[in-house]
């Protein structure tokens, strides 16, 4: 005896919510580069470092990175580059997606 199941309709709803998650993850990721351009403890000089900020929405996660080859020496001076901004999404996330 087989006992067949049809779950055609599934595929529906884990597109559904795989799109709000990445809704999110796009949102959470303006914010949150909008918070390292806002919070940045360092002089901005030439404004690259705020300009360099950015994020992406990858099929894993929400991805962010500063493209300034100096970002990273900079915090390591103790300043806030991305670091904070990246607090702050994983916090945002959470409240986000429950």
């Amino acid at each position: 005896m087989a006992v067949k199941f049809d779950f055609s309709d599934v595929d529906g709803f884990f597109q559904q919510g795989y799109a709000e998650v990445k809704a999110v993850e796009e949102k959470v990721g303006k914010e949150a580069v909008d918070y390292a351009v806002k919070n940045g403890s360092y002089q901005n000089r030439t404004g690259t470092l705020r300009k360099s900020n950015k994020y992406s929405v990858q099929d894993d996660g929400l991805e962010l990175r500063n493209e300034a080859e100096y970002a990273s020496f900079v915090e390591s001076k103790g300043y806030e580059v991305l670091t904070g901004a990246a607090l702050f999404a994983e916090k945002r996330l959470k409240e986000e997606i429950k």
